[in-house]
């Protein structure tokens, strides 16, 4: 996946990949009833390094494109999941989401 990103933004696709990797056998349905901990660290962590609305706005477009390339996923399970690790964020992971409209 290609994300351009413009100068002065801190979002990393490499660190997302990273930070939300432990997270995938919980949203395809396989990883009981709450995100393991490395998961909710990871999301954490995403929501952090996207301070500014560009960056929020690149991490939603990383997202997705994630959504979108692994049909797996169980959209009620991504739709929870800052939620169920404590994170507010504007956006959730979902091939269907206009990034545009995050402030």
């Amino acid at each position: 996946m290609l994300m351009i990103v413009e100068p002065g933004q801190t979002f990393s696709c490499n660190d997302a990949t990273n930070q939300i990797a432990p997270c995938l056998n919980y949203i395809i349905g396989q990883g009981g009833d709450a995100p393991p901990t490395e998961c909710c660290n990871g999301v954490r962590a995403l929501v952090s390094s996207v301070p500014t609305t560009p960056d929020r706005r690149a991490a939603c477009e990383w997202l997705k494109g994630a959504a979108a390339g692994f049909p797996a996923i169980k959209d009620d399970l991504t739709n929870s999941l800052f939620k169920k690790c404590g994170v507010s964020v504007e956006f959730s992971i979902s091939k269907d989401i206009n990034c545009q409209t995050i402030p």
